[in-house]
Order: C-alpha cells, then structure tokens, then sequence
C-alpha cells in the first residue's frame, strides 16, 4: 500500500514524529511553572506544530522560558515545513542531495525543476527569518518601552515569528491582544506579518522580484489569483462585518478578517460578534490561504477555481479561464476532491466533537472549522476539553496540517495502467 508514496509518508509521519518529540520536551518539569499532564503536553505540542495555536493551558502562565522557546522552536519547524527542515540540515552539511530527496522537497516548496530545489529551499529559509527579524523589530519599539528590554524583546521575537507562521499562540494572556485593540501601530505590524504569512512562499519570491526590478513573472499566474483572491476576501471580509457589527472599527475589523484566513490572534472576542458574524468568520477560515503557505483550510486558488468554473458553465463556455489562461480538467477535478474530502473530514469531526462535548452544536461548527483549518479561535473555553474531545482535535488539526488529499492519498491505490476502453457518456439530470 505505501510502496512508492514516500512523498506521503514523508510529511505524515515526519510531523507526527516532531509533535511526539516536542511534547515530551514540554513535559520536562523545567518547562513548566506547574505540573501538565502527558495529554495536554500532546495538545500543546500538536498546536504548535500544525500551526493551530489553540491551548487548553494559560499558555503565558504555565510554560518557563524554556517552554516557551520550545513552542517557539516547534512553530518554527512546523511552519517551514518538515521537508524543508531536512533541507536545512543538508544545506547546513553542505552533503549533496540525493535526487530521491529533491523530488519530495520539490512538492514542498512547489517546483518541479529538481535541480533548483536547493536554491528555493535557501531562498524560503532566508524569507522567513528575514520578515520575522523586521517583524520582532517593528515590534520591539511597543513591547520594549512597556515590557523591558529583556521580556520585551522576547515577546517581540515570540509574537513575530507566531504571526508570520500564522499560529496565533501568544504569551501575553488569556485576552490575548484585547488589550492592544486601538493600538494602530501594533495592530498593523501585526496585520501584515499575519497577511504576508498566508501568501504563501513562491508568491513571495515574485512580489520581492517585482518590488525589486520592477518585472512581473509572466508564469506566475498563481501568484496573482493567490493575491487578489487574497485581498478581495479581506475587504469583503470587513465590509461584511462592519455591517452587522457597526460598533467595531475598521482597524478592529481588519483584524478580525486577517487573523481569521488561520492565525488565530484576536483583538475583539469573538463571542461578543454578530452570530452572522460568526459564520462569515468561520467561512473565512474554511477558506484559508494560499498553497505552500503556513495557512490552511482548502486555500484561495481551490476557491478560485470552483468559482471560474462555476461562472464558466453559467456562461456555458467551453473553457475556464483565469487570467487569459485556460484551468484544465485534471486540476478543476482536484479542486472539487479538496473541497469534498475537506467538508467530510469538518463533519465527521464536528460529530466527533459533538459525542465528547456537552457544547452547543454551532460553537462546535465554529470550533471544528477553526481546529481543521489550523486557525485556533474558539467561542468556548477549551480547558474544558475532555480528554477525548482532545484526541479528536488533535486528529483533526493534525489532518488539515498535512492536507485531507494527502492523507487519503496515502491509503488509497494509484492505477498508473492506462486503460484503452472508453465509456460512453451519460446524460444526468441535475
């Protein structure tokens, strides 16, 4: 059954072997302020991995310092990606790598030239350290002054990185950044590391190209639908709640959308929205962000997709067209496969949930949604989680981390046998 899926079992059981590893870390009591159990050591390590940030502990109260880089540190890993991370060892080696090594990674990082897979690994490395330095930079000039310079720094590095792997694990309290709620500057610091952390790596790679040169990638068409469907989202996020929570503001409601495409940060409590609200934002986590970004859900171009070819056959054209270049049968059927196996894997998990929690069955939803897609906002308190109810979640934001398809595909047989018969077509009413 695993035979030649290697490309699979690579991430699957690669991140399950960092979540192990980073819990029995978290479990050593000089991590710990107060005793965690072994169960809520695996929820923390598995949030922290699979870029969620839900916590069932006062995170700021019961990790030291040294737990606290061990989060950190696990974010890290987690977000650049389990093959990725292998690549840096080999970059670090200076060993060549093998071809085997540069086709798994190459799926990683999204290139199909083998020979440059080094190169874009450095490339993505280099990109993240760099964004999370300014980041820990521009942040450092509000949490100095009111933090220290030590805590202050450290919270600067802390929130940076944890915005720009879009994890949304903060170490300031259980209000997380409420307090922060008309602070523009931080706000839009914040904004941006949380944004940029949902393009995506390659879109990166072309907006620096651009910015830089002044040239566009004229192949990069992805890069493009990735940005505007990522922008349209935001704006119609926030015109959207501005109308059934007018109290809130712009900057509030700006944050509000971009936490929600799966950071998991929070200014406004989300309990205090507009049940429509609610909805939209879980809509929007449902959504995600861009492949080959640290965001999950079934991502914008899936989104985009489904919306081409649904306007393509309203239209009755033949073609489906993005950009002046035609979407071919083979991705329009992975993009309905996504969108199927994802909104599967969501209700068998809010049934999942619903059999463990004595919650209401919307704030289940709501829960679910944000677990799978890796965002972490909750409208209930999850130190309330049974043990099972953590099981659960830690299954389903283990899954959504490393992709339904990929996990299905891991166990289901690929026909490689090209077949010459060709069936007839049927005419369904629909």
């Amino acid at each position: 059954m695993l035979k030649n899926k290697k490309i699979y079992v690579i991430p699957i059981f690669g991140f399950l072997a960092m979540i192990v590893i980073t819990a029995i870390l978290l479990k050593i009591p000089i991590c710990n302020n107060t005793k965690i159990s072994m169960m809520d050591a695996f929820f923390e390590a598995a949030s922290m991995i699979t870029a969620t940030g839900s916590t069932v502990v006062d995170f700021s109260k019961q990790f030291t310092f040294l737990g606290q880089l061990v989060c950190l540190l696990a974010m890290q890993v987690g977000a650049i990606g389990f093959m990725l991370f292998f690549s840096l060892l080999f970059l670090v080696s200076k060993e060549k790598m093998k071809l085997s090594d540069s086709m798994f990674l190459s799926n990683e990082v999204s290139t199909s030239n083998f020979s440059s897979v080094k190169k874009k690994a450095k490339r993505i490395i280099r990109y993240t350290f760099t964004i999370e330095f300014f980041g820990a930079w521009l942040l450092a000039f509000r949490f100095v002054p009111i933090y220290g310079m030590a805590k202050g720094l450290w919270m600067s590095v802390f929130h940076s990185v944890s915005a720009f792997c879009n994890v949304g694990a903060d170490i300031i309290g259980a209000s997380s950044f409420s307090g922060f709620r008309g602070d523009v500057y931080l706000n839009i610091v914040l904004i941006i590391l949380m944004f940029l952390g949902s393009l995506g790596y390659f879109v990166l790679e072309d907006l620096t190209t651009w910015f830089c040169t002044g040239k566009r990638n004229k192949g990069h068409t992805q890069s493009r639908i990735i940005v505007d469907m990522s922008v349209s989202l935001v704006v119609i996020g926030v015109l959207l709640i501005k109308m059934f929570d007018p109290q809130l503001t712009i900057l509030e409601a700006l944050f509000e959308v971009v936490t929600a495409r799966n950071t998991g940060f929070f200014t406004v409590d989300i309990n205090s929205l507009h049940e429509i609200n609610k909805l939209l934002v879980s809509m929007i986590m449902f959504i995600g962000g861009g492949p080959g970004s640290n965001a999950g859900g079934i991502r914008v171009v899936v989104l985009a997709i489904l919306l081409l070819t649904t306007v393509a056959n309203i239209r009755d054209r033949e073609q489906v067209v993005a950009y002046y270049r035609n979407i071919n049968d083979k991705l329009i059927k992975k993009a309905v496969a996504i969108l199927m196996i994802d909104a599967l894997i969501v209700f068998l998990g809010v049934i999942g949930i619903a059999l463990t929690e004595q919650q209401n069955v919307l704030d289940i939803v709501f829960y679910v949604i944000s677990t799978f897609s890796n965002t972490g906002l909750s409208t209930f308190d999850l130190t309330t989680l049974t043990d099972m109810g953590k099981i659960v979640s830690m299954l389903i934001m283990y899954i959504g981390r490393i992709a339904p398809i990929t996990f299905v595909s891991l166990f289901t047989p690929i026909d490689h046998k090209k077949s010459g018969i060709k069936y007839p077509d049927i005419d369904l009413m629909l």
